[in-house]
């Protein structure tokens, strides 16, 4: 992951190329155009939030990591490895087989799922990471992100997998008694 975003900090002529607004334009965090398929046929665009969770996502191995083996996914077929950036302690309190907790993680709260395949082999990357009051009222703040495992996003029919990602409230939004989370079964911990 380390050399995406590295490489859009040392060479910000290749964000215009990942960005379709020119730098200095005023997209920011605060602008939702990404992962939200605003335009069909646009070129995908990160905004500085993106750009700072990613980065920020490449420090993963100074994280917490939740599980204590691959745990199976209470969203689909497959296992997880989930590291955290804050405080663990409070995450851990979260569990996929119960709902209630009340917990609700501090903003700038990152947390990593890496996505395994059978052989135990990292496919892709869910981030979720929690943005300060109004990034996404409807959602808790919380900011969404895919990439493969070298960090870079990947993208769907609606564009680059970052940002306020409205495809996985389906998912989170009956969790809101938990901060919109999953966490891990108390068992895997």
């Amino acid at each position: 992951m380390r050399w995406f975003v590295a490489l859009l900090f040392i060479a910000p002529g290749c964000v215009g190329e990942i960005n379709s607004a020119s730098p200095g334009s005023g997209t920011d965090a605060g602008s939702a155009q990404s992962g939200n398929g605003s335009d069909a046929g646009a070129s995908p665009a990160l905004e500085l939030f993106d750009i700072q969770m990613l980065e920020k996502a490449s420090h993963v191995s100074q994280f917490t990591k939740i599980n204590t083996k691959p745990s199976a996914s209470a969203i689909g077929a497959f296992n997880i490895d989930v590291l955290v950036n804050q405080d663990a302690a409070e995450f851990k309190q979260i569990h996929p087989e119960t709902s209630g907790s009340k917990v609700v993680m501090p903003v700038g709260t990152l947390i990593v799922r890496n996505v395994l395949d059978a052989a135990g082999k990292v496919t892709k990357v869910t981030l979720m990471a929690k943005g300060a009051a109004g990034y996404d009222p409807t959602l808790g703040d919380w900011w969404f992100g895919v990439t493969d495992p070298s960090g870079a996003p990947l993208t769907d029919a609606t564009g680059l997998q970052v940002g306020r990602l409205s495809a996985c409230h389906s998912c989170h939004i009956p969790r809101a008694s938990d901060d919109f989370l999953f966490g891990v079964p108390a068992a895997d911990q």
